[in-house]
């Protein structure tokens, strides 16, 4: 069995937990805020309210790949460092923690700051949310000027603090599957398909994020939008797919 563990160098004395997830997995009195393909706590330690993803456990091929390459828990602690660098905001990185078993990643946590914060779900139903849209746009047109393509970048993903008189402020989150350096249009409009899945608000985003960006509003309008409708295409075909594939329940014993 090997551990690998990394402690962000400001925060030292999140050394202790990780030992702990390393040895014994989520401490006691922590409180999961999310179960689904992966498990979010939070836990008071040291006076820090800290927030820790525990990625799914891979099966047994996927176990040998990962092990082989950088964990979401590193990529996870690596790119919030590095998004925080650049200038964007993240919940701050407090440690990362890896255990393998010979070739296997067997478990892997990140830790960081809790940050109480609202997403940018729906923003449409939000009252006076043309402030709110504005900074989202002006948020995806930065990172596009610096060449990050965040691949999960949906609604849940994109948080806020603040509100619509005294400015908004964003953060990101679920940072692992990102890339830097990007310069393909193509990739970075990617970005559309999932932000807002109604056309006139992704337009409104659009149109905000070409001005911030230099760019004809009509066509990176028209461009978002054939995003989007891609995107729900697919979305409709999974969903008829797994119709037809699901097996009927039985009832009454047939």
């Amino acid at each position: 069995m090997k551990t690998i563990i990394k402690v962000n160098p400001s925060y030292p004395q999140m050394a202790g937990l990780a030992e702990y997830l390393a040895a014994d997995g989520i401490p006691p009195g922590s409180e999961i805020i999310y179960k689904g393909r992966n498990r979010i706590y939070t836990f008071v330690y040291e006076g820090i309210e800290t927030n820790i993803k525990a990625f799914r456990t891979p099966g047994t091929v996927k176990s040998v790949i990962y092990g082989a390459m950088e964990s979401k828990a590193k990529r996870s602690y690596d790119n919030s460092l590095r998004l925080l660098q650049m200038g964007f905001n993240v919940p701050e990185p407090l440690a990362y923690v890896e255990i393998h078993d010979g070739p296997r990643l067997k478990e892997s946590y990140y830790v960081c700051r809790q940050l109480h914060a609202r997403d940018v779900r729906c923003w449409e139903n939000i009252p006076g949310n043309e402030p709110l849209v504005r900074a989202v746009a002006l948020e995806l047109s930065e990172l596009h000027k610096a060449g990050v393509w965040h691949k999960d970048f949906s609604p849940g993903n994109v948080l806020y603090t603040g509100n619509d008189r005294e400015g908004y402020r964003l953060y990101l989150i679920d940072v692992n599957r990102m890339q830097f350096g990007v310069k393909s249009r193509r990739s970075l409009m990617d970005n559309f398909r999932a932000i807002n899945i109604i056309p006139e608000e992704t337009e409104r985003l659009a149109r905000y994020y070409a001005g911030y960006m230099g760019l004809d509003p009509d066509r990176t309008a028209k461009e978002a939008l054939r995003v989007l409708r891609r995107f729900l295409r697919k979305k409709d075909v999974l969903h008829a797919l797994k119709r037809i594939v699901k097996p009927k329940k039985k009832t009454n014993g047939k």
